[in-house]
């Protein structure tokens, strides 16, 4: 009698452990599909619009031409997103505060990631530069000339994502979209750019508007410097 209630009590406890292990794997698959869920992550693409050279010289548009997109995000939860979008024919991007680029949306895994780097580059495109502003310059003389920069060669971006607060921790929620900001920086580019070159730089006629035209054969001397800065003053916010 004594030993069947051995093994009843063995076999209560080893049924136990089962439903245990059994109810362990369980909230373990919950959890583990709970971070596979995703969240809507829409990028903009803008150029920073603020002023520079004691307010004389500020931007307003221009373009990017994009040869690859990599997304490489950290998580606390779950694991690691990465991802990587080739285009072989270039995006062509415009910049735009306001609307998102339909090849830079994607649904990315929900979590706390600790750090979201993403790089791209840029790459030929026929009939088109790679990089290309838009903006005015006041010079000395008080008149307002358009500046025009084409930045013409292949370049690549590495940028560690930054929350609104700027810590490189950032929460992705499945019921909450983000619309993350990727902002080129021309103020960052032209700030070691002499003001005498600017008012000094040669001026051409482009569509009949004098325009201080900024390539590698015209005005070189800025275009060379701004060159030298391309690769960094490049931010994206969460």
């Amino acid at each position: 009698m004594k030993k069947n209630i051995n093994k009843l009590n063995i076999s209560f406890i080893i049924n136990r452990w089962i439903v245990f292990l059994i109810l362990i794997l369980f909230f373990n698959s919950c959890n583990k599909d709970k971070w596979n869920e995703p969240t809507t992550v829409n990028f903009i693409v803008d150029v920073n619009r603020e002023e520079g050279h004691g307010g004389k010289l500020y931007f307003l548009s221009g373009s990017i031409v994009l040869g690859d997109f990599t997304f490489d995000g950290k998580r606390v939860q779950g694991d690691d997103v990465y991802f990587k979008n080739n285009f072989s024919s270039g995006l062509k991007i415009d910049f735009n505060q306001n609307v998102s680029v339909g090849d830079l949306n994607f649904e990315i895994p929900q979590g706390t990631f600790t750090k979201i780097q993403i790089s791209f580059s840029t790459v030929e495109m026929v009939g088109e530069n790679q990089i290309e502003l838009d903006g005015i310059f006041n010079s000395g003389a008080g008149d307002e000339i358009n500046v025009h920069f084409e930045f013409n060669a292949v370049e690549k971006f590495t940028v560690l994502s930054q929350s609104a607060s700027g810590s490189p921790e950032i929460v992705l929620k499945k019921e909450t979209p983000m619309t993350p900001k990727m902002v080129f920086d021309p103020i960052y580019w032209f700030q070691p750019v002499p003001i005498e070159l600017l008012n000094n730089a040669e001026i051409i006629d482009i569509e009949s508007v004098p325009t201080i035209l900024i390539n590698s054969t015209t005005n070189p001397e800025i275009y060379n410097i701004i060159v030298s800065r391309i690769g960094d003053g490049v931010k994206i916010i969460f």
